[in-house]
């Protein structure tokens, strides 16, 4: 019972909150009554996210005292209604261990209308408009959780509209607010230890997601024990400070960048000396920085440049402050003249004017200009005898193109200068060629490189692929680029993307393009909320009886008539995609509800009615069909075609030549199916399994000779299961193996410990299944070693019982797998003989030592003759081959008369025993050691 219940006819209220951060836990009656909430509105949350303390320093107080003293005894408190109004109450609190929990009990007596009583003396009340008016925020926090406090101040810095907004969304959590959780991390241990925090900046994230800077303050506040009750601080916002700090830094980085790290010269002359220089410019004159500094400006001039420099020099001393733009040649220490480029300004430098500026070797750029000039007329004739289409184009048209441009659009210069960008491309493109040339209007970036289509002169289509880039040609902005033809390219692409997304044999779509589909209609409805779609399985009935009687080519014949003859029917309202094999899947591309899903699955089986005509003959062909409407918990293509999988498959099972619809029927024993393989994946890990065991006796004195491990599952839930129930699933998931190597493990612990308890039986033997994968795998001969050891157990004491399916990955290996294991001394058993469809020579080379009939041929035989006959028969063949033989499932007295005189000497089955759990097998044991001794 809830510990709240325990007070449901109390009139106080009753709380019960998680200690951690305060959620609410439990309420009682009265809380509904008096405060206007119920229980399911308040159970999960803070008190602070739906108001409820008046006033929120109530919170900051309860905390405090239930850290310090574990308990709160009558506090005066405010509560707030529902709808607003308030009542007071004292307040009485302890902490409490509750269904393995700290949790905080709760209850408040006296409830009254709110302004009966004061809440507090002036003091307090004083204090209070203090923190409420501070300008920095304060605020108290829980050194595990969120706030327990905040001041408005707090909550504006944070921007939240205020305190209460703020404690209800970081009530139970505030570290993510600081950005560095390094940062965050050594603050946390600094508190703790005992440090207090003094402007402390601190980079934090507010609550719409700007990062702002703190200076806080802040200390531990612990009670006269020395533990600690809360953090208590104060935070001021500094974002401007450190903002106008970091400028004031990039302005001086940007200084020493422009100046110190300039590839270019930086100088202040006056007077004709050389007063700064950079590093740059001493390097530009190949002098040292201390050689340069104080050196005269006309030492470096070449001859033929000095009167001009000295009349610039005059201009300056004289008083002008134009600024001056010039080249001059100058003349570097090692006497190699260059020349460099001058842009200098009038500035005032103590007391007295000078020129500053920056200086730059212009004599490799000049040598290259020259060489360009002598190169564009090579340029040109690469040009115009270029083989990629070269342009320049203006506006909307071309201003020139090259030959190669004019052959490839097959029209004269005059002809296409005329023509519009958009009477030159496709039209599909003629929208992108607007948009194109309205961002270029507007000066926006567009893509360089792209790739478009021309429609030449003589209508034909042209694939390019276009690169362009801007230039200025007499101070007017143009676009110059290249054009090359990639219509093979594209075509062939074209083709490989049609195979990579097409069926080849019948050009239909193919399995990933129909789930890509699939996929992307599901997300729509899931967006939508309207599971207005259907997906339509269909898989041919007798494909491979036609394939085996009349060839793969007939059948390849027959797929491709029937999906011409589908998509004709189905043009224009679904997606015909060939899944796989003789599979179709079906895909409405209008919204679909089950009329429509049924009239389709009607019109594509009326497609069948008729033969196919393919090539020399004519052939019938029939279709089962699956329908799959949507539903909501459908998130994937898997899924949908799953279940339509399973409907087709119904659709077979009831005849073929129909359809059916996934019904809820079909929908929950799939989930059924789904649960039952999800918890057999966790059965042996908690250990759900039993192995139980069934008495092999001998028919005539019904005397016990063995025994067989036969596995049992307790599901949870369901109960206890039988093979029958889950083996399958054991063996699709490919755990079957596991599941036959812990029975192999535990039924020879069990016999080991029941031979050693009872000396009578000593030669008891048991018999174990294993699976013929486990048997088809290298470890299975070092497994049962381990096992007989490990229980020290003789080879003897142990036969594995095996199906005739052992041969079906060849009888070679098989052979190899059985003959190790009979060198380990253990004995070979033939389970369900009679039932596979393995030859009898297999048997005859193999090493086995018995063999099972099959309950199957055992339980109706008194009745039926025929099956007399097979176990007389497999008593013979048993006989002939020397090896033992063992009836299962023998229920009556008939059964074991019929089976002595056929020679069967052994038997198990109802008529001696069921199969029991391991401790009442033990106690049938012990009646048959005191019957035998």
């Amino acid at each position: 019972m809830p510990l709240a219940e325990c007070f449901r006819f109390s009139d106080s209220l009753v709380t019960l909150m998680r200690a951690q951060d305060g959620a609410v836990l439990e309420v009682n009656h009265a809380f509904e009554t008096h405060l206007g909430y119920r229980a399911d509105e308040v159970v999960g949350k803070l008190p602070a996210e739906i108001g409820l303390w008046a006033d929120m320093q109530v919170r900051a107080s309860i905390w405090a005292q239930l850290r310090a003293d574990s308990k709160v005894s009558n506090l005066q408190v405010r509560m707030r209604h529902i709808d607003g109004s308030e009542v007071d109450g004292e307040l009485s609190a302890e902490l409490m261990e509750h269904e393995g929990q700290t949790v905080v009990f709760c209850i408040v007596q006296n409830v009254r209308p709110a302004g009966t009583q004061p809440l507090g003396d002036n003091g307090n009340e004083s204090y209070r408009a203090l923190y409420l008016a501070a300008a920095e925020g304060i605020y108290r926090s829980l050194p595990g959780a969120g706030f327990i406090d905040v001041n408005p101040a707090m909550a504006r810095i944070f921007g939240y509209p205020s305190p209460e907004r703020m404690l209800r969304e970081l009530g139970r959590s505030s570290g993510h607010l600081i950005m560095d959780p390094e940062h965050r991390e050594s603050l946390h241990r600094r508190l703790m230890a005992g440090e207090r925090i003094k402007a402390e900046r601190i980079q934090v994230r507010r609550a719409d997601g700007q990062a702002i800077w703190i200076s806080e303050n802040a200390r531990a506040v612990r009670d006269g024990k020395g533990n600690i009750l809360f953090f208590e601080g104060t935070v001021v916002d500094v974002t401007a400070q450190v903002l106008a700090e970091e400028a004031l830094q990039q302005s001086q980085a940007l200084y020493k960048v422009l100046v110190e790290s300039s590839h270019d010269g930086v100088f202040l002359i006056q007077r004709g000396v050389v007063v700064f220089a950079n590093q740059s410019m001493a390097d530009i004159l190949g002098m040292t920085l201390e050689a340069l500094t104080g050196s005269e400006y006309m030492a470096l001039v070449a001859p033929s440049d000095r009167e001009a420099q000295l009349q610039r020099r005059a201009q300056r001393e004289s008083g002008s402050m134009d600024a001056q733009r010039y080249e001059i040649n100058l003349v570097r220490a090692d006497g190699v003249r260059i020349l460099c480029e001058v842009v200098a300004s009038a500035v005032h430098y103590r007391g007295d004017i000078a020129s500053t500026g920056v200086i730059r070797d212009v004599t490799r750029q000049r040598q290259i200009e020259q060489a360009l000039k002598r190169s564009e007329a090579r340029y040109r004739t690469l040009v115009e005898h270029s083989q990629v289409g070269v342009f320049i184009s203006r506006g909307d048209r071309y201003v020139y193109a090259n030959q190669a441009m004019l052959d490839l659009l097959g029209y004269d210069e005059e002809t296409l200068y005329s023509m519009r960008f958009e009477q030159l491309v496709a039209p599909e493109l003629v929208p992108v060629v607007r948009q194109r040339l309205a961002a270029l209007a507007r000066n926006e970036p567009i893509h360089r490189d792209y790739e478009s289509c021309y429609i030449r002169s003589d209508g034909r289509r042209v694939y390019v692929t276009v690169s362009i880039g801007p230039i200025e040609l007499d101070g007017v902005d143009h676009l110059t680029g290249t054009v090359r033809d990639i219509t093979q390219h594209r075509e062939a692409e074209l083709r490989l993307r049609f195979h990579a997304t097409h069926d080849p044999l019948t050009s239909l779509p193919n399995r990933p393009v129909f789930q890509q589909r699939l996929g992307d209609m599901i997300d729509a409805a899931r967006r939508s909320g309207h599971h207005d779609y259907a997906v339509l399985f269909l898989d041919l009935d007798g494909f491979k009886w036609l394939n085996d009687s009349l060839g793969h080519g007939a059948g390849d014949r027959l797929l491709v008539a029937i999906a011409g003859q589908l998509a004709q029917v189905l043009e224009g309202r679904a997606m015909l995609a060939r899944y796989g094999g003789d599979e179709f899947t079906v895909l409405p591309t209008v919204p679909c509800n089950r009329e429509r899903a049924v009239e389709m699955a009607q019109q594509i089986l009326a497609v069948f009615e008729k033969p196919f005509d393919i090539g020399s003959q004519q052939v019938f062909s029939g279709a089962s069909v699956g329908i799959v409407l949507g539903r909501e918990e459908y998130t994937t293509p898997d899924q949908v075609l799953r279940d339509a999988d399973i409907a087709m498959y119904a659709t077979k099972d009831r005849g073929k030549s129909g359809y059916t619809i996934f019904d809820e029927a079909m929908h929950r024993l799939a989930r059924s199916r789904f649960e039952l393989e999800t918890d057999f994946r966790r059965a042996l890990e908690r250990g759900e399994f039993e192995v139980h065991y069934q008495p092999i006796v001998e028919l005539e004195t019904q005397r016990m000779v063995a025994c067989e491990a036969l596995v049992r599952w307790r599901h949870p839930t369901r109960g206890l299961l039988l093979p029958d129930e889950f083996l399958q699933v054991a063996d699709e998931t490919g755990m079957i193996t596991e599941l036959d190597g812990w029975v192999l493990r535990e039924a020879c612990a069990h016999v080991a410990r029941w031979r050693g308890r009872f000396p009578v039986l000593a030669a008891l033997r048991v018999n174990v299944n294993v699976d013929e994968r486990q048997l088809a795998g290298k470890e299975i001969v070092e497994e049962v070693r381990s096992v007989l050891e490990r229980n020290g157990l003789p080879a003897e004491a142990l036969r594995l019982e095996v199906t005739e399916t052992v041969f079906r990955a060849g009888r070679g290996h098989a052979q190899e797998r059985l003959g190790a294991l009979k060198a380990l001394g253990v004995s070979l058993v033939v389970d369900d003989f009679g039932t596979g469809y393995s030859s009898l020579e297999s048997f005859a080379s193999s090493p086995f030592d018995a063999l099972k009939i099959d309950r199957g041929f055992v339980r109706d035989m008194e009745s039926n003759s025929r099956h007399r006959a097979i176990v007389r028969t497999i008593a013979g063949f048993a006989a002939d081959l020397g090896l033992s033989l063992t009836a299962e499932g023998v229920e009556t007295p008939g059964q074991r008369q019929l089976l002595l005189a056929a020679g069967c000497r052994h038997g198990q089955g109802y008529l001696f025993s069921p199969a029991l759990p391991a401790h009442e097998f033990e106690a049938l044991l012990l009646e048959y050691a005191r019957a035998e001794a």
